[in-house]
């Protein structure tokens, strides 16, 4: 009786939280009271200046990004205790990527949109690039057994066309990419809903 009991209440509260996603201008990524690292000076970095704070919600078209010389960053990148964390984009056809440093501060949007990329001197590294092919020369520069982060979510329907924020290419090219991480000995860990 008592099994029944728990199971039922926890039947209960999973079924609370199965609700469709309310959307707000609130996000993890939008905590502006966490400034990006500044303090350190930076090993290598491009030239390009980071891209003006602009809402979520009037973002519907970004300019492409500019080609990345990956030769100018360390090969391998530093080891990161927490792993990367990576985000992904379309603006128009293209597929934009950012890898980051795995850290516990929160992140902006505009921070991980913007197309600057640095590797700091105390190994912070946030890299953007735009296309597959960019985003597989940055996963083969990661040190063996790293752990990657992949965040992202499918908004497709509930926000207007154009919209831009943090989502996956479709399931052959997330599959490519995992496949082409794990022959680096790099995790391309996912964190999609199952069947996505």
């Amino acid at each position: 009786m008592i099994k029944l009991l728990i199971s039922i209440f926890i039947l209960l509260i999973l079924s609370a939280c199965e609700r469709p996603a309310t959307i707000s201008s609130w996000s993890p990524i939008n905590d502006v009271n966490t400034p990006a690292p500044t303090s350190s000076p930076t090993v290598q970095s491009s030239t390009i200046q980071p891209t003006p704070t602009t809402p979520i919600e009037i973002l519907k078209s970004a300019t492409p990004l500019p080609t990345l010389d990956l030769d100018k960053f360390p090969d391998p990148l530093p080891e990161a205790m927490k792993g990367y964390e990576m985000v992904s984009w379309q603006s128009g056809s293209d597929w934009n990527f950012t890898l980051i440093t795995g850290t516990n501060r929160s992140k902006s949007f505009d921070e991980l949109m913007s197309p600057d990329s640095q590797v700091t001197a105390d190994g912070f590294v946030k890299i953007t690039v735009s296309g597959i092919d960019k985003i597989k020369q940055v996963l083969a520069m990661l040190p063996a057994q790293t752990e990657v982060f992949w965040t992202g979510m499918d908004l497709s329907g509930s926000v207007p066309e154009g919209t831009l924020y943090f989502s996956y290419p479709d399931k052959i090219i997330k599959d490519e990419l995992i496949n082409f991480s794990a022959k680096q000995d790099v995790k391309l860990n996912v964190l999609v809903e199952p069947g996505k």
